[in-house]
């Protein structure tokens, strides 16, 4: 049908208008929390051969944490192992319990898949608060885009700069991806918000050869 060329057209000219005045679109936007802070170095670490270092960085936000870091300030958070908790409770994983074994026998690269697998399931957890808001008069652009964002930062923080160094393609495809559910989201259009985001969760999940997690949270679309 030419009239559905012509519309489909116009979608993908309006989509690279906006990639090229958002082309900071892997940028961070808003909260980067302090255990996100010390799960990114703990990566890095390991990426640079100090895999004492990453254990010891880990140990430290296990547990809640609650850290001095002079002139006044304070540096708190909710460590690994609870956060690690609510996760497995709401996707049926065990990442707590990997995460223990690994820090008990000092297992880097399992550490490592942990971090990434856990950074996977928060954005994932993010997205699926955002899918139960479709459709709700209540709920407003603005708080739509702030929960998406908090979930792309678990991808632009976490997990892009470790994939674009082994598949800078791949990395970018993943990356425009998120920018076009970002404008289906901003153009009302949840169907094809959904369908978009099935197919950044199955790049995510072969490039970095993680699990589909067992169960998904209620208010997801994802199958």
């Amino acid at each position: 049908m030419v009239t559905a060329t012509l519309a489909e057209d116009h979608v993908v000219v309006r989509d690279c208008i906006r990639a090229l005045v958002e082309c900071a679109g892997h940028e961070i936007v808003g909260e980067v929390t302090p255990l996100m802070i010390h799960m990114k170095q703990a990566l890095d670490q390991i990426e640079h051969g100090k895999h004492q270092e990453a254990v010891q960085v880990i140990r430290m936000v296990y547990e809640d944490f609650s850290h001095d870091m002079g002139m006044g300030m304070v540096m708190q958070g909710v460590g690994l192992k609870n956060t690690a908790r609510q996760v497995d409770q709401r996707f049926g994983t065990r990442l707590g319990a990997s995460l223990d074994e690994a820090l008990t026998k000092g297992n880097v690269p399992v550490l490592e898949k942990v971090i990434q697998e856990l950074a996977f399931l928060l954005m994932l957890e993010k997205f699926t608060v955002l899918q139960a808001s479709f459709g709700k008069a209540s709920a407003s652009t603005q708080t739509q885009q702030t929960i998406f964002w908090l979930g792309r930062n678990y991808f632009s923080y976490f997990l892009e700069p470790t994939l674009a160094e082994k598949n800078q393609v791949e990395a970018q495809r993943l990356d425009r991806m998120l920018d076009r559910m970002l404008y289906r989201l901003e153009d009302g259009q949840p169907e094809e918000f959904v369908a978009l985001q099935k197919e950044l969760v199955s790049g995510i999940v072969d490039a970095f050869h993680l699990d589909r997690p067992p169960a998904m949270p209620a208010g997801s679309h994802q199958k």
